[in-house]
């Protein structure tokens, strides 16, 4: 199982946002439809195994990160 889109609408400082984890997919979320579209990418190159699935979250300190 792979979490490939979080939507989040209302936790602390976060609103309204989604978050995408694969660079497999391409998901858009509607909000009016409440209707999650999730397209695989064509063009897509794995440079790992397909037992293996690598996400990062980067970014300065205090920018959130842990929240995630």
């Amino acid at each position: 199982m792979e979490l490939v889109y979080l939507w989040v609408e209302d936790y602390k400082n976060i609103k309204k946002q989604g978050f995408n984890f694969s660079s497999r997919f391409k998901c858009e979320y509607d909000e009016k439809s409440k209707e999650l579209t999730i397209d695989e990418k064509k063009d897509y190159v794995n440079i790992f195994p397909d037992n293996i699935n690598v996400t990062a979250i980067v970014g300065e300190n205090g920018s959130g990160k842990s929240r995630i």
